[in-house]
């Protein structure tokens, strides 16, 4: 009977899982249309390497989960397992290829676009660069984004287009 209720469980997890991931990864071939339709003024590079870890972690809990189910043999569980870290996969690998920009229309950050007419300010710090598409500033978790690196080259250029476009709050 437990284990009834543990396959029941994990096979509504892994529904609850691709249901979650179909919605994450179609916001994110959003993003990278938005990317491709637009003109890129500067690129922008993310600086954490933290997805590919997770990757390649899925990775090994992947063959684990195979090698359990060869032994074990709980095949329900095992397989909504596999759904779940799949699911987890293609989240991930669409997040480590999709881009950030400083568009004409707005700046693509990680996972998420802030469209000038909610752009409200920006930070540097040397080549780095994090945003606020928020009227309620750097204090919300929401609004902040991770530290992005830019081509010093391109920085009078990049507070030029920033400023041009920022709201006041």
């Amino acid at each position: 009977m437990v284990e009834i209720i543990v396959d029941a469980v994990f096979i509504l997890l892994a529904v609850i899982t691709t249901l979650w991931s179909v919605f994450v990864v179609r916001k994110l071939i959003e993003l990278n249309r938005r990317f491709s339709a637009a003109i890129v003024l500067i690129p922008l590079y993310k600086r954490s390497k933290w997805p590919v870890f997770a990757l390649a972690f899925l990775g090994v809990c992947l063959l684990a989960d195979i090698v359990v189910m060869a032994v074990a043999g709980h095949y329900a569980l095992c397989v909504s397992i596999m759904v779940i870290i799949a699911c987890l996969s293609v989240i991930l690998v669409m997040m480590i290829t999709t881009k950030c920009a400083v568009l004409d229309s707005g700046v693509l950050v990680p996972y998420r676009f802030i469209d000038w007419a909610h752009f409200c300010d920006y930070e540097t710090e040397g080549s780095t660069i994090f945003f606020c598409g928020d009227k309620n500033g750097f204090d919300t978790v929401n609004a902040a984004t991770t530290k992005l690196n830019f081509d010093e080259a391109n920085k009078e250029k990049l507070v030029y287009i920033l400023n041009k476009y920022r709201h006041s709050v």
